[in-house]
């Protein structure tokens, strides 16, 4: 039988069909190709309209068609030949491995393999996946296949595996930790890897879906598995959302820097935060890790999507990728610190030359000014300094990254089912479930009323108290039908009416570490805003009292900012119960300065006391809204001795 003597091949194209020449035989065996072979063999007929154009892609395309030759083989004898001549031809073979502490035997092969293409996704990495195993991969069903080739170990395929309906679920590993997935092959073998070990689970399994996330359409594995469903009739369906990144290949950084940073302000916002305390930006060492993960759930209380980062054991394994030394991965932290207070930070993976954005985060408080955005730019800075090609900001719709980046990829979910009609089934709710997502992610004002409505009622309903939900219910019904009216009053050095009782040094200035402790983003917007916040001397706790403003006028109820005239003050967050004491401190430490102060409609005691003190009304601002109409006025008293005071 010419079969037995396939021991070694060389296969050639010639014009008339196939030459195989063996390592036994010198002389050249013709196949025909439109009869199959010479000897009489015709179960070999699919190569018929098969071109092999090299060595190496004949052995691997030709384990495809010899198999298919042993599909349609007509008696058992032909199916037998072709068998052994399918295993002759190519010595594949598929290694499952089934335990973390197997999987160690092969990482030099798994790193060599990803090393040797130049692999920059640090999601497909050897300690990426190897340390997820080891902690969140603990209680999923994970089954890893190993694809070894004439003695070698060609292609590596992690997966998770779901049951549902009596249906597995395929998935690469770690989809819910990972931003990207993908391959572990070598190029030149990825297409055979993937169709052996795909065939191998269609076959041995009937009900099947294949639910692969973060296939970046730049890197070839993408391209190859739709291939592989494609010329298998399975037509995928596929989800894109938009990954910005910046190549600093293709841009003139210091310029394209400079734009993005004026854009947003940014120079102005660490100013601010600069002459309101000491800010540092630093790497932390690893007993300092633990302030990430404690700002990581400060800043996500008020979240729907916090799960993955507040777990127990995504902590352990963020913190063991950080111990990774000599690795092509590497993790990059970097905090920001106001006043020995941790109000940012960014956490990272670089892979040769690929720096990836992970988490970003920052203290609630802290968001007027900007601190996110501060570490996020300093973070760019940084990778262009240490000379990476790429940072990626990873996938998203927010306009930052879109003001930030050089170009644009995208990444995607693909669906494939075996083609059951259960598989079918189940395959059609994940892409409804998968287009919704889709859409969702892609309006902006559903993401802004998610994040705005949706996630304050969530926390309202955990944390709220009813002064929480009075303040909600106030704003929710403003949103249709508002009135506002606020008066502003002056009060002249020769003009106001001594104390009842001595004030002594009942007030003092309020430091910004007590203000950032009392943890209220209303307290940190007035620093932002300039004011000089004062304390009680002697109240058991800190507490603001009022705060002080010496050049600008702000009625934040109506959003309107005027300039103050000379040797003006403008009081505001203080309690109408004190006024007479706050009063008369303020002409003790500013004898010859003018205050002004606002009172609301509602405020009726407060207007009244404001009279009987001498303050003087300068101006009346009014505001009406019913829906989409709108209206304000603006009333000037000019009998007050102030100076007119006018309002746009």
């Amino acid at each position: 039988m010419p079969c037995t003597d396939f021991a070694g091949l060389e296969i050639q194209d010639v014009n008339d069909g196939i030459s195989i020449r063996t390592s036994h035989n010198s002389s050249l065996n013709i196949y025909d190709k439109r009869v199959g072979l010479s000897r009489g063999f015709n179960f070999l007929n699919s190569l018929s309209f098969f071109i092999l154009p090299d060595q190496k892609s004949s052995r691997n395309h030709l384990y495809e068609y010899i198999e298919l030759s042993a599909k349609n083989a007509v008696d058992l004898s032909m199916k037998r030949l072709s068998l052994s001549l399918l295993r002759k031809v190519i010595d594949v073979q598929l290694i499952r491995i089934r335990t973390d502490d197997e999987l160690m035997w092969y990482k030099n092969m798994w790193d060599d393999i990803l090393a040797s293409e130049g692999n920059d996704n640090p999601f497909i990495e050897f300690a990426w996946f190897y340390n997820w195993w080891q902690t969140v991969g603990r209680r999923e069903r994970v089954e890893v296949y190993a694809v070894e080739n004439d003695g070698q170990i060609i292609a590596f395929f992690p997966f998770t595996i779901r049951l549902r309906w009596g249906i597995r679920i395929y998935a690469f590993t770690g989809e819910e930790s990972s931003n990207y997935s993908g391959l572990v092959a070598q190029k030149e073998f990825m297409l055979s890897a993937t169709t052996f070990v795909f065939d191998q689970l269609i076959k041995k399994h009937k009900h099947l879906l294949f639910s692969f996330h973060g296939l970046l359409e730049s890197k070839a594995s993408t391209k190859i598995l739709e291939q592989y469903f494609v010329e298998r009739q399975l037509p995928p369906s596929i989800f894109r959302v938009v990954t910005p990144y910046i190549d600093f290949r293709d841009i003139d950084f210091h310029v394209h820097f400079h734009q993005c940073s004026k854009k947003h302000d940014m120079n102005h916002r660490e100013r601010m935060l600069r002459n309101v305390g000491s800010l540092i930006k630093k790497t932390p060492s690893q007993d300092e890790l633990l302030e990430m993960f404690k700002l990581l759930d400060g800043r996500w209380t008020k979240r729907l999507d916090t799960g993955a980062y507040r777990k127990g054991k995504k902590q352990d394994f963020l913190e063991r990728l950080t111990l990774l030394k000599g690795e092509a991965l590497q993790v990059k932290v970097d905090s920001l610190v106001f006043e020995n207070q941790w109000i940012a930070f960014t956490y990272g993976f670089c892979c040769r030359g690929r720096y990836v954005t992970y988490a970003l985060a920052y203290e609630p408080i802290f968001q007027i000014f900007g601190a996110g955005q501060i570490a996020n730019q300093e973070n760019i800075k940084r990778a262009f300094s240490e000379n990476y090609h790429l940072f990626d900001m990873s996938i998203g719709y927010e306009p930052y990254k879109f003001d930030w980046r050089s170009n644009i990829d995208f990444t995607r979910q693909m669906l494939v089912s075996s083609g059951t009609r259960r598989s079918k089934t189940l395959a059609n709710m994940y892409t409804l479930k998968a287009r919704l997502k889709e859409y969702v992610t892609q309006n902006q004002r559903f993401v802004k009323w998610s994040r705005n409505t949706v996630e304050q009622l969530r926390y309202l309903v955990k944390y709220g108290k009813v002064k929480d939900w009075l303040e909600y219910g106030q704003l929710f019904v403003e949103k249709f039908i508002r009135f506002k009216q606020v008066n502003i009053y002056e009060l002249s050095p020769s003009e106001s009416v001594p104390p009842q009782r001595p004030v002594g040094d009942l007030f003092e200035k309020m430091s910004i570490q007590e203000a950032m402790q009392l943890n209220q983003e209303e307290i940190i917007t007035l620093l932002y805003k300039g004011y000089t916040i004062y304390k009680d001397s002697f109240a058991k706790t800190t507490q603001p009292a009022f705060a002080l403003h010496t050049s600008n006028l702000y009625v934040d109820t109506m959003q309107i900012i005027e300039t103050l005239p000379e040797q003006t003050y403008f009081l505001s967050y203080d309690v109408y119960k004190n006024i007479d004491i706050i009063t008369a401190f303020f002409q003790k430490i500013q004898p010859s300065q003018t205050l002004w102060i606002t009172a609301n409609f509602w405020q009726w005691r407060k207007r009244k006391r404001l009279i009987k003190l001498g303050y003087k009304p300068i101006s009346r601002m009014k505001h009406f809204k019913c829906a989409r109409f709108q209206r304000t006025h603006v009333e000037k008293n000019t009998e007050s001795g102030g100076d007119v005071h006018s309002v746009h």
